[in-house]
């Protein structure tokens, strides 16, 4: 993940840049919390009935 000086932070997921951008300071670990979560949803099986 890239910090930069404003509130956002620069990752990218699965070849995705994803942009977070914060309202107040940039929290590292907001931020990692944020990516798992879109993984395990991108990567999840979808169910069909």
């Amino acid at each position: 993940m890239e910090k930069e000086k404003t509130q956002k932070i620069i990752t990218t997921i699965q070849g995705h840049k994803v942009v977070l951008i914060f309202e107040d300071k940039a929290n590292i670990d907001v931020a990692e919390q944020i990516k798992q979560t879109l993984l395990n949803t991108y990567t999840k099986p979808i169910k069909v009935a």
